[in-house]
């Protein structure tokens, strides 16, 4: 999103209390004025209540609203004849009894790619029926992209086939690209370079509206394991761009959901929700899972050898687990032509890959301990076998 706080302030400070003081006492006299601010207000908290991640300057600017809600960009404004750029609830500027109107647009930013879905709502319609409407045609809109996908390449390790640009480069081999279930796989050549693997997932996550639904849980493992150090090093890496707020904030990274048949965990969610909401959900019906993954570790560890007695759950990583396990039964569901994602418990979480990530990332986590591959590993195939997905690879 892109953010002027000095001209919004210089705005706001331009336009004076007059036209807001008209505009409160036109509300207090108990007239028919909408109030875009109050509009605006109660749409966020509704898609944030309904687990989408949501990000708002808090200042409308140009005459309109800016916000993100998930993988859409939400435009709140007033259909006007005279000056677009003033407030839109300036009672000397508009007619604060029209209804304004909510345009949602996907991706967010579609000036490559083009709008996979333009969807206008009056700014009247209850909040969770918005909700409902926008979930609605963005699980539509990406039904329609997926189905015009044209899968052009092959991932340089599995050979699974996926469209080109869906392919990233995870080293700076950079002709080396694979597929979400590859990215930490040992036959990866070159140095480890998630800065640029980061900034790749946001190219797609702002342009693609069909993007391949694991490299949310590459984002997940890699946000998980970077922390605020990542975010540094993303922010410092000279790229023209600015990286997503879910780097360092999971409550912005979203997870696109099975759009089929989905765990009883899930149900009540839309098309896709922040991974905090979806741990929150999948935890909140099965409080059991880290003892299930210890349960589970220690029959293993007892079939092969003597068992130390160590906790070998790695709480940091627990949210990507997660976020792996739900993201590739929605990519399986979404890809039923294709060979299932799940191959990524075959050797694909590679301690030295993986080791060579975290170095980069500026985390302390020592990959080559069992604890690493044993939380990603263990823990994913009791998640989904918690919430009823098969890792069959």
């Amino acid at each position: 999103m892109t953010r002027n706080r000095a001209r919004k302030q210089a705005i706001r400070a331009a336009a004076g209390e007059g036209g807001y003081a008209r505009t409160a006492r036109l509300h207090a006299e108990g007239s028919r004025a909408i109030l875009t601010a109050d509009v605006q207000r109660n749409a966020l908290q509704a898609f944030h209540q309904a687990g989408w991640p949501t990000e708002s300057d808090g200042f409308p600017e140009g005459g309109q609203w800016s916000s993100y809600a998930g993988p859409v960009w939400s435009l709140l404004s007033r259909h006007s004849t005279t000056d677009t750029d003033a407030h839109p609830d300036d009672a000397e500027r508009h007619d604060l009894t029209i209804t304004p109107e909510f345009t949602f647009i996907a991706p967010p930013i579609s000036i490559n790619t083009g709008e996979a879905m333009v969807l206008k709502v009056p700014g009247d319609t209850s909040p969770p029926e918005l909700v409902s409407q926008v979930s609605a045609a963005v699980a539509r809109a990406r039904q329609n992209e997926i189905a015009k996908l044209v899968n052009d390449a092959q991932c340089a390790i599995c050979g699974d086939s996926y469209p080109a640009r869906h392919l990233l480069a995870p080293t700076t081999a950079h002709e080396m690209t694979v597929c979400p279930s590859c990215a930490f796989d040992g036959d990866l050549l070159g140095g480890h370079d998630p800065v640029r693997l980061a900034y790749d997932i946001d190219h797609l996550w702002f342009e693609e509206l069909a993007m391949p639904a694991g490299w949310a849980a590459v984002a997940a493992l890699l946000a998980c394991a970077g922390g605020t150090g990542f975010v540094e090093r993303l922010n410092d890496a000279g790229v023209l761009a600015v990286p997503g707020a879910h780097w360092s904030d999971l409550s912005q990274l979203w997870i696109w959901l099975p759009p089929h048949t989905r765990p009883a965990a899930l149900d009540g969610l839309g098309a896709g929700a922040s991974l905090t909401r979806v741990v929150e959900a999948v935890e909140a019906a099965h409080p059991d899972l880290r003892e299930r993954f210890r349960a589970q570790l220690t029959e293993g560890l007892e079939q092969e050898s003597d068992q130390d007695g160590r906790d070998y759950l790695v709480e940091q990583l627990w949210p990507a687990v997660i976020a792996y396990a739900v993201a590739l039964a929605t990519q399986e569901q979404e890809r039923p032509g294709h060979r299932p994602p799940w191959h990524v418990l075959s050797d694909s979480f590679e301690p030295g890959t993986l080791a060579g990530h975290f170095r980069q990332l500026g985390n302390s986590l020592n990959a080559h301990d069992l604890g690493v591959c044993f939380t990603l590993e263990v823990g994913l195939e009791v998640v989904a076998e918690a919430l009823g997905w098969k890792t069959h690879y």
